[in-house]
């Protein structure tokens, strides 16, 4: 995957404005080692490490080119650990039909209080958001576990398709797909400001004003 500059985007909406930026090893390494350790993420990440360890995994995921790593925040808080992936150099191509356009996403919720239907959903809205204006992606795929009842209902009422069950290594998951169409037209019902290296981007949603709310 081509490497991009570093950027940040922000995305306001139920009241949280989350961010993205650049994973840099060093910084972030304490974090995800904590975020690892927690018990609503080993099981489905498997990478509670050693510090030692951990470093290595994520200056290779940082050093990958087909991929680019991100941390993402609410109101500035550490929030979350974002994967952009190309579906091309990826096994889960072995696993699905891919489409033109397709680009494959990895998710992680560290703060257990995060993982609620508002947050979730701030989150996983500003994800799309930024992927979809970085890479031009037009759908975003991802694998969550069968048992993640958290997000699995969030990005089904975000317009998310089920593409089909499938068993990755040591996990069941869902393989789902997130049109940027079905995402634009969730993001109609409600007011939101979205900016990308702090000035408003009108690529995919732009600023909105409506009488929505939730």
């Amino acid at each position: 995957m081509e490497k991009i500059e570093e950027v940040e985007c922000t995305f306001s909406h139920l009241n949280r404005t989350i961010s993205f930026r650049s994973v840099q090893v060093e910084e972030d390494l304490p974090i995800l080692h904590r975020w690892m350790h927690q018990k609503h993420i080993k099981p489905f990440w498997k990478l509670d490490l050693s510090m030692e360890d951990l470093h290595t995994w994520l200056t290779k995921s940082t050093e990958a080119s087909y991929k680019d790593v991100y941390m993402g925040y609410i109101d500035n808080e550490p929030a979350c650990y974002l994967i952009a992936y190309n579906i091309k150099e990826d096994p889960i191509n072995n696993y699905y039909a891919a489409q033109s356009g397709d680009l494959g996403m990895h998710l992680l919720i560290g703060p257990r209080e995060y993982l609620n239907p508002t947050d979730g959903e701030a989150i996983i809205l500003a994800m799309g958001y930024f992927l979809f204006n970085k890479y031009g992606a037009t759908r975003i795929i991802g694998e969550p576990d069968v048992r993640n009842r958290i997000i699995l209902p969030i990005i089904k009422r975000l317009g998310a398709k089920e593409l089909k069950e499938i068993e990755i290594k040591t996990k069941k998951a869902k393989l789902v797909a997130i049109e940027k169409q079905a995402l634009l037209d969730y993001c109609a019902q409600y007011p939101y400001k979205a900016t990308l290296n702090g000035e408003v981007n009108n690529n995919f949603c732009g600023e909105q004003t409506s009488n929505g709310s939730h």
